[in-house]
């Protein structure tokens, strides 16, 4: 019995039935992939985010509220109250555009596969 004997050649139906069970694997782990990347972690990102940014918020806002009305106090047993908060109200104005200025002046980039090439270098 001759080896070459054994070996059947495949059918082109076989052939067929072996490319499109190996194009659906590789569209189905395209399609996840690209759900990962472009669809399930932004909004991951996107919730994290605002949790932090809530908690965040309001210790800053219950803190400056705090320290505002100190500062106003302090300031109106040296100057009239009127000034006092004039000049608190010029203090948070200018303080929080300088901290806009600096939170909005970066861009957020996803770590997708893409970003991650142009960040090491690759083109």
């Amino acid at each position: 019995m001759d080896l070459s004997d054994c070996i059947d050649d495949p059918s082109i139906e076989s052939e067929f039935a072996r490319t499109y069970k190996y194009i659906d694997l590789y569209l189905q782990q395209k399609t996840d992939l690209f759900l990962q990347y472009y669809v399930l972690e932004p909004f991951d990102f996107l919730f994290k985010r605002t949790m932090c940014l809530s908690v965040i918020v309001t210790l800053l806002a219950a803190g400056t509220l705090a320290l505002v009305i100190g500062v106003i106090l302090l300031l109106s047993t040296v100057v009239p109250l009127w000034a006092a908060l004039l000049i608190m109200g010029a203090v948070i104005f200018a303080l929080g555009g300088c901290i806009a200025h600096i939170v909005l002046s970066n861009k957020i980039v996803l770590k997708t596969p893409t970003a991650e090439m142009i960040n090491n270098g690759k083109p």
